[in-house]
């Protein structure tokens, strides 16, 4: 903190003073406040410059700097691997929730075709289409029997031959 002589000593100059006459000094008077503290103090700045100066390496700074390094690296990891399991049930959530919302949907719709499937398969649509691509029903030549115990078993029968209906 400067004071108020070496505020008036950059503008006037030491040299300027110490020139006066010695008893310009002597006789003045004294003065009725307490004198500042520190009035005669006068600092010299000096402006230092530290670009040219290189820091010695220090060993034992440099690993102090990798253990903290590894340390925070190593909590950071911890904090993660804390916050992965909420973070994948929140994940799982929406999807099993989007999954939800899509089968819904999916019944919704089948239910739509279900019931298309139905009109395009009725008995009269179908009398209907036999009717417009004029067709007629098959003689009994013509229709095969599937014999089996189960739908599995099913197995095609050699159509009969017209002397073995006849019998």
């Amino acid at each position: 903190m400067a004071s108020l002589a070496t505020f008036v000593n950059r503008f006037v100059g030491v040299r300027e003073l110490a020139d006066a006459p010695p008893a310009v000094w002597t006789r003045t008077e004294s003065p009725r406040l307490r004198p500042i503290a520190n009035e005669d103090v006068y600092l010299f700045v000096k402006r230092i410059d530290n670009s040219t100066v290189v820091r010695a390496a220090d060993p034992v700074a440099r690993t102090a700097r990798s253990r903290s390094m590894i340390t925070g690296f190593i909590a950071a990891m911890l904090v993660i691997a804390g916050l992965v399991p909420t973070a994948y049930n929140t994940t799982a959530g929406f999807t099993v929730q989007h999954l939800r919302e899509e089968q819904a949907r999916l019944r919704v719709e089948k239910a739509k075709l279900d019931a298309s499937e139905a009109k395009l398969v009725s008995m009269d649509r179908m009398q209907q289409l036999a009717k417009a691509l004029k067709m007629s029903e098959p003689t009994p030549l013509q229709v095969e029997t599937l014999e089996g115990k189960s739908k599995a078993e099913a197995r095609n029968r050699m159509p009969l031959a017209p002397s073995e209906v006849l019998r």
